[in-house]
């Protein structure tokens, strides 16, 4: 035996007599102390699952669970800081009590949508974060304190007047106002506002002259705040940028308005002195909530620099046409129009459920019914003998229903009229339901609307077709036709910026000349065509469009194309690249 193998024989002989009671406590300890180590993985991935793992994840950036919780508390905290401030402002007299009635009722319905608008912010914030880092964009110490301080503080308030002079033929606008009008209107407006620099009164002059819903109140609107006020208003803006009280010049407000606004008082922001003790109490994570501020202070730098460029002397326009037919909810499924004429024992279709089957008056109305099958075998007119109908609504239009899907009826009526093989002008029945016996006619079945919208977008499509045109004489087609209800609109020019969202991406996906496929959007399906693309400068109501809304649509076409995560499930795959990062 070599020498290998005798220390192999030996370490065996020496296991063997090892004592056995010895290695089970080892093999014992081994496997508690296993035990725990797993229970302390689980309680650790526990505590990281609840706390440090994401909430929400845009593009693989996130904000944790604990954050998004501390988020939820400053949420509702901020919240009833607002409520009290509009209970106060009732008080004071500087809301009506209907005006603070309207706005305790948004903070109702801001707590009832509180968990799903928390999630939409957090997106909010980390795609500005986002997009904010790619601009090199960041914010001072200043203009945080300047965020912070809003917290801390009530408003500052004005109270505002306004006189409108509108645009066009006898001070009421029709249309696209002419040059002639504009010329009528902005002097008119130049006369007001010499008036009043020459000692007129404000709201005697609104009385006299302004054009609005509040000249009977001497062109009073009210006491508001700053953000309480339309964003990218040009009127509200001047008026906001008055350091005292006083009227602005005249301000072309939007296509068919000139405007003067005037402060007549303003009520500084003043601090809170409730706000300090309340946040105490409430246990708030002051980190966060100075964080959120700094995010508000980012937004706004982001936003200002990309309105700059939303708002260039030129951008790339598309002009573009539509039709549009609104999505019941039933788009993919097939229809079927019939008619019918009701029997109802002792006439009354909505007790007939309640009688017994033996009743006498269910073996009337069948011999009713088999009558009348019997008259229009013969070949009366239908809708003559559907006048007589227990269904009232339908009897006036000679018993025909409406156009409807699968499962619209009772299971045996729509047993019948579903049936393999049926062609228009088919009689069925009597039909017994719960309503009574029917007679029906069978008039068609159509494909559901989505296959036939499919089928008109390639026909919208195909070259050589007048887009217009095809459009009409498809909506044209009567009561008959599979498309009643569909309208046709030529939009004219479009800045992206100017519409929304999910617009917006329909047709910038498009080139000159091109038609869309089917698309939802708003609750409607949309086929589009951009007619032209051209490089042109924004109209004035395009201009106010953008001021308003544009960053907003901004932010959404970067949130569109990112891949989003919440609490852990991917609700939204990412785009193209290409897409990705919304470029002005």
């Amino acid at each position: 035996m070599n020498l290998v193998s005798r220390i192999r024989a030996a370490i065996a002989a020496r296991f063997a007599r090892a004592d056995k009671t010895a290695l089970t406590n080892l093999t014992f300890v081994a496997a508690i102390a296993l035990s725990a180590l797993l229970l302390l993985g689980a309680g650790g991935y526990g505590w990281w699952s609840a706390t440090l793992a994401p909430s929400v994840q845009v593009n693989g950036q996130g904000i944790s669970k604990s954050e998004a919780k501390a988020r939820g508390e400053i949420s509702a905290f901020k919240l009833s800081i607002e409520e009290s401030r509009i209970r106060a402002r009732i008080a004071a007299g500087t809301l009506t009590p209907d005006e603070g009635t309207a706005a305790l009722q948004k903070l109702t319905d801001a707590r009832t949508n509180l968990s799903n608008q928390l999630t939409s912010d957090m997106i909010d914030a980390i795609a500005v974060s986002t997009l904010a880092q790619e601009r090199g964009i960041s914010v001072d110490g200043a203009a945080i304190d300047a965020e912070w301080a809003k917290e801390t503080s009530t408003p500052e308030l004005r109270l505002i007047r306004r006189i409108s002079v509108s645009i066009g033929i006898g001070g009421i606008s029709v249309g696209e106002p002419s040059e002639a009008d504009v010329a009528a209107a902005q002097q008119k407006a130049e006369a007001i506002v010499a008036e009043l620099a020459a000692g007129g009164d404000f709201g005697t002059i609104a009385k006299r002259e302004s054009t609005d819903s509040y000249a009977q109140d001497g062109g009073l609107i009210g006491w508001s705040a700053h953000d309480e006020d339309p964003a990218g208003d040009a009127g509200y803006d001047a008026a906001w940028a008055l350091t005292s009280p006083g009227n602005t010049g005249a301000i072309r407000r939007s296509a068919d308005q000139f405007v003067i606004f005037a402060v007549d008082q303003i009520r500084p922001a003043a601090l809170d002195p409730a706000f300090e003790q309340r946040a105490s109490e409430a246990k708030l994570d002051m980190g966060v909530y100075k964080k959120m501020a700094a995010e508000r202070a980012l937004r706004n730098a982001l936003k200002a620099a990309v309105l700059a460029e939303l708002t260039a002397p030129t951008s790339e326009q598309r002009d573009v046409s539509y039709v549009a037919i609104a999505d019941d909810g039933n788009s993919d499924k097939e229809l079927i129009e019939v008619s019918h004429i009701l029997y109802a024992p002792n006439n009354d279709a909505q007790q007939a459920r309640k009688l017994d089957p033996t009743d006498p008056a269910w073996a009337a109305a069948e011999a009713e019914a088999n009558a009348a099958l019997a008259k229009l075998q013969a070949g009366d007119s239908f809708a003559t003998l559907a006048k007589e109908s227990d269904d009232a609504s339908s009897a006036a239009a000679g018993g025909l229903l409406s156009w409807a899907p699968k499962g619209t009826y009772t299971r045996e009526f729509e047993n019948a009229i579903w049936a393999d093989g049926l062609k228009q002008g088919d009689l069925l029945g009597p039909i017994k339901t719960e309503f009574g016996y029917h007679v029906i006619r069978f008039e068609a079945r159509q494909q559901s609307l989505k296959f036939r919208l499919d089928l008109l977008a390639k026909q919208l499509a195909a070259p050589g077709t007048d887009f217009e045109s095809a459009a009409k004489a498809a909506i044209a087609g009567g009561v008959d036709d599979p498309f009643t209800g569909m309208t046709f609109t030529h939009e004219g020019w479009v800045a992206r910026y100017s519409v929304a969202t999910d617009l917006s991406q329909m047709v910038w996906k498009l080139g000159q000349g091109d038609v869309s496929g089917v698309e939802s959007v708003q609750n409607s399906f949309l086929i589009v065509k951009v007619n032209a693309v051209e490089q042109r400068p924004l109209s004035e109501a395009q201009l106010a469009a953008v001021k308003g809304n544009g960053f907003t649509y901004w932010i959404d076409d970067y949130v569109a194309a990112a891949e989003i995560w919440v609490n852990g499930a991917k609700v939204q795959d990412a785009a193209q690249a290409a897409e990705a990062s919304p470029q002005p």
